[in-house]
């Protein structure tokens, strides 16, 4: 039996664009040793998005940060119903280590070669919040070796209700989450939104504000480019001049020699005679 776990986590770490030929790789590895259903399972897996892929890195760079997130939506989760000042204090940290986790990501595709946008931040952030409320799908997360993205988790979630399941009523009369519960998840809910649409300006804001850096500094480089080359023309111009000036010279120089050497020749047959 080939150690298929240590084949995937290696798969899992390669870059997007490495990770067909890595496949391929692994897949002939398997097939050599005769572990021909293991080699199958792996030529099935299909080339991560790079949004994954960082998300996957994730448990690679910190994996302590990452357990912790996980036990903070957990928490958040468990307090929901129960003690909603303890449900918003857990969802404060957890969104600041959502921040902290989704810009960890960001830089690591940025350090790959990969763009980033808000719209593949929200895509890494969506899938570590619909991982961390699934005990299977966080396990993946914590190993670093998610197959798919995720959406973000719906409301029930959080109501510690099963997605897709019947609602049922309580015995008594009594609703599931009383009104000012369901006002406050929703506050939270709109907080944690604003919160989003806050950050994902300022990036914005911060894009724009290193493209007019970047912008102004090469209009900068290129006045001073402009500058130097109109002093080369200037100096250009200033040694042609010279060169025309000592080309006048040898020629009245030439013309006096020749001159020179007439009245010798004269004054050389005069003596003669």
């Amino acid at each position: 039996m080939a150690d298929v776990n240590r084949f995937l986590d290696e798969l899992y770490a390669v870059p997007p664009k490495e990770f067909t030929r890595a496949r391929n790789a692994k897949v002939a590895e398997l097939a050599a040793a005769g572990h021909v259903d293991d080699a199958k399972a792996v030529r099935r897996l299909g080339k991560p998005s790079a949004a994954l892929w960082a998300t996957n890195q994730l448990a690679r760079q910190d994996p302590e940060r990452v357990t912790e997130f996980v036990a903070l939506v957990q928490q958040a989760r468990r307090a929901q119903l129960r003690d909603p000042r303890a449900a918003a204090e857990a969802m404060r940290a957890q969104r600041v280590e959502l921040e902290t986790l989704t810009t960890a990501a960001a830089e690591a595709m940025t350090k790959a070669g990969y763009p980033v946008s808000r719209v593949t931040r929200g895509r890494v952030a969506d899938t570590l919040l619909g991982a961390a409320v699934d005990a299977r799908l966080a396990d993946e997360l914590c190993r670093g070796c998610l197959a798919s993205e995720l959406s973000a988790p719906g409301f029930e979630v959080f109501a510690d209700a099963t997605a897709g399941a019947e609602l049922r009523l309580v015995r008594g009369g009594r609703p599931a989450e009383s009104r000012s519960e369901r006002a406050a998840t929703q506050r939270a809910r709109e907080q944690s939104k604003q919160e989003r649409q806050a950050r994902e300006a300022e990036a914005e804001r911060q894009a724009a504000a290193q493209r007019a850096e970047a912008a102004e500094r090469a209009a900068r480089e290129a006045r001073a480019a402009e500058q130097a080359m109109r002093e080369a023309e200037s100096t250009a111009r200033e040694a042609e001049t010279a060169v025309r000036e000592l080309e006048r010279q040898l020629a009245d120089a030439r013309r006096r020699w020749k001159s020179a050497q007439r009245e010798a020749a004269a004054a050389t047959r005069r003596a003669r005679r």
